[in-house]
């Protein structure tokens, strides 16, 4: 995991995080990553251009030709 350091954080919002950690028992660290993760969703336009390094890099690979349901039910009809 990568570490990252954000310097000049508002007063305010340290204060938020830190009333945030106190409630829920967590440290401002694990606040912070929290709303980051709730905050940086990937765009409608970041989606598809990660589709599309995943074809890039993916797309020589064979499709296949059944489905997860398919599976799941073979499964289901071996153990009943």
């Amino acid at each position: 995991m990568g570490d990252l350091l954000i310097r000049d954080v508002d007063d305010g919002l340290m204060q938020r995080l830190k009333a945030k950690a106190e409630i829920n028992g967590t440290s401002m660290q694990q606040e912070a990553k929290k709303a980051l993760q709730r905050g940086s969703p990937l765009t409608p336009h970041e989606k598809r251009a990660l589709f599309a390094e995943l074809d890039r890099l993916w797309g020589d690979r064979p499709q296949l030709s059944f489905s997860s349901a398919e599976i799941i039910r073979e499964l289901r009809e071996e153990e009943g």
